[in-house]
């Protein structure tokens, strides 16, 4: 083992939203193959799992948005998937939804760390090169929500 490799925890405020994401991924999930509402999910998250180091403001704002702006998320995901939405695993759609969220609705979060935060939870949770797909589609994404944000990553900006 490399002794200079360095220690990579987080910061405890950014570790407890990075169990948050996971957490809604796995929301996300159940809500679409049980069809559950987000206060049902959110109900039954917080009694059967610990959120002692969770963002649990995120987690439920994130998922309460989620569930009354679908159709806005979906115009932002569905035109760059490539294909029909129905052959997609519901693994990676639900890591889109939480990215797109969070480009969405959380400007303060630096674009290629939502980017970065999908492609860990679709390399966990989601199929075999499903973090490739998760990736390409939400540049196109970022590209669509955060134009002067990557404008200026790229020295684009005049």
């Amino acid at each position: 083992m490399n002794a200079n490799k360095k220690n990579k925890r987080l910061p405890e405020h950014l570790a407890r939203k990075h169990r948050a994401r996971k957490r809604l991924v796995q929301a996300l999930y159940q809500m679409h193959y049980n069809d559950m509402t987000a206060r049902v999910v959110i109900e039954q998250f917080l009694e059967e799992q610990d959120f002692n180091k969770v963002d649990t403001e995120f987690f439920k704002s994130a998922l309460r948005y989620i569930e009354a702006n679908k159709a806005e998320i979906e115009a932002q995901i569905d035109p760059h998937l490539g294909r029909d939405k129905s052959s997609l695993g519901a693994v990676e759609y639900a890591v889109l939804t939480m990215a797109t969220y969070e480009l969405l609705q959380h400007p303060e979060t630096p674009f290629k760390v939502v980017i970065n935060e999908a492609i860990l939870m679709a390399t966990e949770f989601g199929g075999e090169g499903g973090h490739i797909f998760v990736n390409g589609v939400l540049t196109h994404v970022a590209a669509a929500t955060r134009k002067i944000e990557m404008a200026a990553d790229s020295g684009e900006c005049e």
